[in-house]
């Protein structure tokens, strides 16, 4: 897949409905992650406890294949680091349909906020328990989150920028 190649992003919810669908280019492609780079397109600011999206924002989505989460790199039109906003998610499901890109993810409603100090807060809780999860999607959820813990205090990409990173 080329450099810049369009690509439509699809949220559903987790019983697969589609909640939002929007435009972004693919910015790299490899076996077990792809990076969309999407610009804020709601044109509205959005509170999201610590981190304000705005007109101009930029996110680096991060789609991992067998991964149940996602993580969005948020910048603003300057390229200066806000935040990560990462998703728990089924793994989601990267193709090409009629001719185009096309990343579809279920979101499972758990949310973890991680500021650039290194400084996280896990958001959404109630929905995540709303929707009745299984067993195997709590686990899936505590492993995720475990992991996005360890990779941002590890600085692993992407979270290299992170200031909470020990050393």
């Amino acid at each position: 897949m080329p450099h810049g190649a369009p690509v439509t992003v699809i949220k559903e919810d987790e019983a697969g409905r589609q909640k939002m669908a929007y435009r972004g280019e693919i910015m790299r492609h490899e076996e077990e992650v792809v990076v969309a780079r999407c610009p804020w397109s709601l044109g509205t600011v959005l509170d999201l406890g610590g981190v304000l999206l705005e007109p101009g924002d930029v996110f680096y989505e991060y789609y991992y294949r067998e991964r149940w989460f996602n993580v969005f790199r948020i910048v603003d039109a300057g390229e200066r680091l806000k935040g990560w906003y990462c998703n728990v998610i089924c793994p989601p499901g990267i193709q090409i349909v009629d001719g185009a890109w096309e990343i579809r993810w279920r979101d499972l409603a758990l949310d973890l906020l991680i500021m650039p100090d290194g400084s996280d807060r896990l958001l959404d809780e109630d929905e995540f328990e709303a929707i009745a999860p299984s067993d195997e999607v709590r686990a899936r959820a505590a492993a995720a989150m475990a992991t996005l813990r360890a990779w941002a205090a590890e600085g692993r990409e992407p979270f290299e920028d992170t200031m909470g990173a020990e050393g």
